[in-house]
């Protein structure tokens, strides 16, 4: 289901207008051909480029931070969701792809800023992953890139056996595993009072017991260890770290969340008869920290609307199919923090992505900075204290960029400088997207894109494009994939970096590219490239 606003339609056709009218230069005299006549006709170019804010979001395999490139269902919930809306301009109530990221953007008529947080929750579900959520809070316009972490459903099953404790059982793992405890800041355990147990019944509907004291002398009576055994599903204690949004004293407040443990119901058997109904009755589950100094915020917790609330300590289960999750939440957060300035000796748009961890080596977050040479970019809702960026070493086009410590993540500026791979030439791009059914109107993207070598394996090369131009960096003598993503579909076209003896462009591909020299001494390949119709009919054009 689809919700386009009708003032802000209009606002984007009068800005559409402006652009193409102010913004476009000589490129307003390109002539292109009827279809129909043969007869020259003039194009109208428009951008997006008052969208103020984009936001990519990226759905990655937590194991090895792959993209999940299954069909995946992405929501949003809270104060801005529905300012969240599509480069049409239009808000969906759901966003299905199998890319394993999207890009939308901010309705422009709704500011963003420290004074005015921009706060929504994002929910992901894949099938074969656990259903994802995570409070977001943007405190200044531009591009912003989240990559959400999403962690695959299968866990271990852990079955834990009961032992009586005067009215109650008390469950502890038949097996330790070695080491476990010590790994493991928190401890769960589950518990059953006597009251609560005789209330269960198996699958005919049947009491296990009809008494407390039948139900002790038939554990007197039993082998003990065999007795009670009750099994969690889909444990996982194997969470990183991240910036998420906590629910306190009545408001909401950016905090370094980590969940510790989560599990599922699986069974419960009692006296070898399987319980599949706790009727009047329930389980106990109680959490404690076991380090000394115990976080901000530490307990059970679900999420709600946009962000995490703790419930406490301890949770009763009246149902069989049961879920939990336990977390710790630091809100020592600054809401605006150091500054990274990224320089280089070449002219190129880039996308970086870095993992960052804290002075203990325990990750903090994973971002990407998205911009051209020279940009500073300042962090936002990060932990105080000193800390280590590590980069990672996905594009090509760059030589691997050596790790940045920073003495305090709240203050300061840092310098990171990027060194082009040997072998790499600079280029500019110039791209001009056609409406099949209407050749009067060409696009020029302001949109997140990637390159690669055609056929190859290389990782792709993100680039940032403005008003439909983007400097790259590429290898000479190749042919090249550019690729944006609308939604749930990319669009491409290829363009070639070959050149003959004489200097002559040699253009073997399926995209109408044209090239020329700038004063710069740098290439410029003009990309003419037909949109699918769809995307211009989500348009209107």
């Amino acid at each position: 289901m689809k919700n386009k606003v009708s003032h802000f339609s209009k606002i984007i056709v009068g800005l559409f207008l402006a652009a193409a009218i102010f913004g476009c230069g000589k490129m307003l005299d390109d002539p292109t051909i009827d279809k129909d006549t043969g007869e020259d006709i003039n194009l109208l170019i428009v951008d997006f480029n008052f969208f103020t804010s984009r936001v990519d979001f990226r759905l990655v395999d937590a194991n090895d931070n792959s993209l999940i490139t299954k069909s995946a269902k992405i929501w949003f919930t809270g104060k801005n969701a529905n300012d969240i809306v599509n480069f049409a301009g239009e808000k969906n109530s759901e966003y299905i792809t199998p890319q394993g990221q999207m890009e939308l953007t901010i309705d422009p008529n709704v500011p963003v800023s420290a004074t005015n947080p921009f706060t929504f929750g994002i929910h992901v579900e894949v099938d074969g992953y656990q259903a994802f959520s995570q409070g977001i809070e943007l405190l200044s316009e531009g591009k912003k890139t989240f990559e959400l972490q999403l962690v695959k459903e299968s866990g271990e099953d852990d079955t834990l056996t009961g032992t009586e404790n005067d009215d109650s059982f008390i469950f502890s793992y038949l097996v330790e595993k070695s080491g476990s405890v010590e790994e493991k800041p928190h401890k769960i355990q589950f518990s059953i009072t006597k009251a609560d147990m005789i209330q269960f019944t198996d699958s005919f509907g049947n009491q296990l017991f009809n008494s407390v004291e039948e139900l002790e002398t038939a554990y007197a009576n039993s082998n003990k260890e065999n007795f009670l055994q009750l099994t969690i599903d889909n444990k996982k204690t194997d969470y990183n770290a991240g910036i998420d949004l906590v629910h306190v004293d009545g408001q909401t407040k950016s905090a370094l969340f980590h969940k510790l443990e989560s599990g599922s119901f699986g069974s419960l058997v009692i006296d070898g008869r399987l319980v599949t109904n706790f009727q009047n009755g329930g389980i106990t589950a109680t959490c404690s920290y076991l380090y000394s100094s115990e976080p901000d915020m530490f307990g059970f917790t679900n999420f709600e609307t946009a962000s995490w609330s703790f419930s406490g300590k301890s949770k009763w289960f009246t149902s069989t199919d049961f879920s939990y999750l336990v977390a710790e939440a630091s809100l020592d957060i600054c809401s605006t923090g150091a500054e990274i300035k990224f320089t280089s000796n070449v002219q190129s748009s880039f996308s970086i992505d870095a993992d960052i961890y804290d002075a203990n080596g325990l990750m903090i977050k994973s971002t990407n900075f998205k911009g051209k040479f020279p940009e500073t970019f300042k962090m936002e809702n990060v932990p105080s204290g000193a800390a280590t960026f590590i980069f990672r070493n996905n594009n090509p086009a760059f030589a691997p960029i050596s790790d940045l410590s920073v003495s305090d993540l709240c203050s300061g500026t840092y310098d990171v400088d990027v060194e082009m791979t040997d072998g790499y030439e600079e280029y500019q791009i110039v791209l001009k997207a056609i409406c099949p059914d209407n050749p009067t109107i060409a696009i020029a993207p302001t949109y997140s894109g990637q390159i690669r070598i055609k056929n190859s394996n290389d990782d792709w090369q993100g680039i940032d494009m403005e008003g439909g131009i983007v400097n790259v960096l590429a290898k000479p003598d190749e042919v090249y994939v550019l690729r944006l993503l609308w939604e749930d579909e990319w669009e491409t076209a290829d363009f070639s970096t070959k050149f003959d003896a004489n200097g002559n462009y040699i253009n073997k591909t399926n995209s109408k590219v044209e090239a020329e020299q700038l004063e710069d001494g740098r290439t410029r390949f003009i990309i003419d490239h037909e949109f699918k119709q769809n995307i211009c009919n989500d348009m209107g054009w």
